[in-house]
């Protein structure tokens, strides 16, 4: 199979990677072309490309929100590194690659004595994929601190968005699939490196004692208007269900865990047994969070 990339610079092409390795869930069939792209003068070429091939194509960022078909994706799935991952604070406005991740963007930040963001504390991925999705915990949302949003569409054409244009809600945002989060502005508060540090301690902790250890990508549902998707599921006596080696988490119920050859088709027919059951006991229709490739 030619490399339909190799006159590119910046940029790093593997053929056939499997997935799985670039999920939390550590499942998924291989990608015909996972590209590492360094630039965005590389990222509008690999997306010329693309364009003219008529390829499909994926944006990956820490794949901790993804389900991946055990068949894997025929296109191209693309990850932002290099400059997508750099980082510049002055007087409080972060502006941050959107490849960078969570945790880096939180050290360097209680580094420079910036608070403001402690709430991401122990949320997986990278910057790009949270204001995606409008991550947050604790009662707060990525959307609370963002000011401007910096995207490349498939056309390889730069757009800039404010926080409203954005169109956050919850865990949404009007940003397309399709486009890249190349970087965006954060606005953040100067405060005592201590009280930034015991904030964050304090939440991470408290993630660590609600939320389980082993391979998944999160919360699987998201909450309903009326209460916890967890909650529901414990209620509806599902904790410890399973379908091959994916099973419903005994320490949280929004949780499906892959006991270690847990198979996409697995976690779908898990997922599928969950919803029919939530819905008949509890009258409620609840919506997958974490998106399927495939």
């Amino acid at each position: 199979m030619k490399n339909p990339f190799s006159n590119i610079a910046g940029i790093k092409v593997i053929m056939e990677e499997r997935l799985a390795k670039h999920t939390s869930f550590n499942i998924g069939g291989a990608a015909q072309y996972f590209v590492y792209v360094y630039s965005k003068k590389a990222l509008k070429e690999v997306l010329k490309v693309i364009m003219r091939r008529h390829m499909r194509y994926f944006i990956i960022g820490a794949g901790t929100n993804l389900l991946v078909s055990d068949q894997g994706f025929r296109g191209v799935v693309l990850k932002l590194g290099g400059t997508f991952k750099r980082m510049s604070l002055r007087n409080g406005r972060c502006c941050c690659g959107g490849g960078l991740l969570i945790k880096d963007f939180l050290s360097r930040t209680v580094k420079k004595g910036y608070g403001g963001a402690e709430f991401l504390a122990g949320i997986p991925g990278t910057l790009g994929g949270a204001i995606k999705g409008n991550a947050g915990a604790f009662g707060n949302s990525i959307s609370d601190i963002t000011e401007r949003v910096f995207l490349m569409d498939q056309y390889g054409i730069e757009k800039t968005r404010t926080k409203i244009e954005a169109g956050f809600s919850y865990r949404k945002s009007r940003i397309k699939k399709w486009e890249f989060v190349t970087a965006a502005n954060l606005i953040l508060k100067k405060q005592k490196q201590k009280s930034i540090l015991l904030k964050l301690n304090r939440n991470l902790r408290s993630r660590q004692r609600k939320h389980p250890k082993g391979f998944s990508a999160g919360s699987f549902f998201k909450n309903p208007p009326c209460c916890a998707a967890g909650k529901l599921i414990e209620d509806c006596g599902l904790k410890g269900q399973s379908v091959g080696d994916a099973v419903v988490s005994e320490k949280h119920g929004n949780y499906i865990v892959n006991r270690g050859n847990a198979r996409a088709v697995d976690v779908l027919a898990l997922a599928a047994q969950i919803r029919k059951t939530v819905r008949a006991k509890a009258g409620i229709n609840l919506k997958q969070e974490v998106i399927l490739l495939r």
